[in-house]
């Protein structure tokens, strides 16, 4: 691929995935890349985001003027860019509402980003993820683009799990309204990794309570069951409600009863 070819075909890219994309290795491959990215800058092609990541400019746009899909630029803003919690979210298709604040997984010391009034944000995975980083992960298209988010299973414990870094657990239970099918095996694998009784309750929840349009196995509503926390734990942190106790979890008033 000739340069202008691949700048013609990246709205948004990084410099590693530019490098990439030429082949280019060897000593001379740093001073090659730079020169290609200096000459389209000076000549208002482009525009650094934050060191190693650009946008492409049309003629007479400013960065402000570049219509950009942020989920494309939260991808590129570290090379392991995970998109994450809500923004997996709306890359998989089912987040109910568009958030001005993106989250991304990353094991890099990636900085937040403000860029045309959103906010990107860099989350470290817990540390017991470290072994299997590049585990369910699912890679979509976007723009013409690949991004990586986590997969739906991964992404359904995640926000249960951190449903502050979702918009909260309407927004999550709104979401979550919209999945028609779990591959409950993976699910399963994904929660052994990152059990703890908060979150198994949660889960255990949610899943029963969709039990009936998901087919939630009996098995794996047992299993989590035996791992519910000793005490009572909230749906959402501090909102007071009933408790169901089968998972030991206080849930709003206004929550809806399980399928089961």
């Amino acid at each position: 691929m000739k340069p202008a070819e691949f700048l013609h075909t990246h709205a948004i890219f990084s410099r590693e995935e530019f490098a990439a994309a030429m082949g280019l290795r060897g000593p001379s491959a740093p001073a090659t890349l730079t020169k290609h990215l200096q000459n389209w800058r000076r000549d208002g092609r482009l525009h650094a985001v934050r060191r190693g990541v650009y946008v492409r400019l049309a003629s007479g746009q400013g960065p402000s003027d570049v219509s950009v899909d942020p989920l494309v630029l939260a991808s590129r803003l570290a090379a392991d860019a995970t998109l994450a919690y809500h923004t997996a979210l709306e890359a998989l298709g089912y987040a109910q509402s568009a958030f001005e604040r993106l989250h991304f997984l990353t094991w890099s010391k990636s900085r937040p980003l403000r860029f045309q009034g959103r906010d990107y944000v860099p989350v470290r995975p817990r540390a017991r993820l470290r072994r299997v980083k590049d585990s369910f992960v699912v890679q979509l298209e976007r723009s013409g683009l690949t991004v990586r988010a986590t997969s739906l299973e991964r992404t359904l414990v995640d926000v249960l799990d951190r449903p502050d870094l979702a918009g909260g657990m309407e927004e999550v239970w709104r979401s979550l309204g919209a999945v028609e099918a779990v591959d409950f095996a993976v699910l399963a694998q994904y929660e052994e990794l990152v059990s703890r009784p908060v979150l198994t309750a949660r889960l255990g929840f949610v899943l029963e309570s969709h039990a009936r349009r998901w087919l939630t196995p009996s098995q794996l509503l047992a299993a989590l069951e035996a791992k519910r926390p000793a005490g009572p734990v909230y749906l959402e942190r501090r909102q007071p409600g009933r408790l169901v106790r089968r998972w030991n979890l206080i849930v709003p008033p206004d929550m809806p009863p399980s399928e089961q």
